[in-house]
């Protein structure tokens, strides 16, 4: 006897430009969403920096006078907050570099954290694999 198979229906999903286009409506979302995304792209800028700088961790941590746990807690992007404004300072004067504050329009899209005019993520690519 022959097995009948059934044809399964072809599932269709939702664009991810469509779901986050309604979530990030939500304000509560919208904020966790960006706290995650400062704190993901000031790891890739901290790396991408000290990586084109030729430092070490440990070496960083000195410079910076914290612990090099701190510093690879930084580039992890570990915790949902993102490090202080004078730990970021301190980096950045460490790693020749000034530390900006940019206000722009919410609704302007694009990267929260750049270095020298280029996104974090971008830093973070072209430094991959001098670590």
């Amino acid at each position: 006897m022959a097995r009948k198979t059934e044809k399964t229906p072809k599932v269709v999903g939702v664009p991810h430009s469509e779901v986050m286009a309604k979530a990030m409506k939500d304000p509560e979302f919208r904020y966790h969403y960006e706290q995650r995304q400062i704190v993901h792209e000031i790891a890739l800028a901290v790396r991408g920096m000290r990586r084109q700088a030729g430092m070490t961790q440990v070496q960083l941590a000195k410079l910076v006078g914290v612990s090099q746990p701190m510093i690879a807690r930084i580039e992890k992007g570990a915790g949902t907050a993102a490090p202080g404004w004078n730990t970021l300072r301190r980096v950045c004067i460490a790693l020749g570099k000034q530390l900006r504050l940019s206000f722009v329009d919410q609704a302007e899209p694009g990267h929260l954290v750049e270095v020298d005019g280029k996104p974090a993520p971008q830093i973070e690519a072209e430094q991959a694999g001098l670590d």
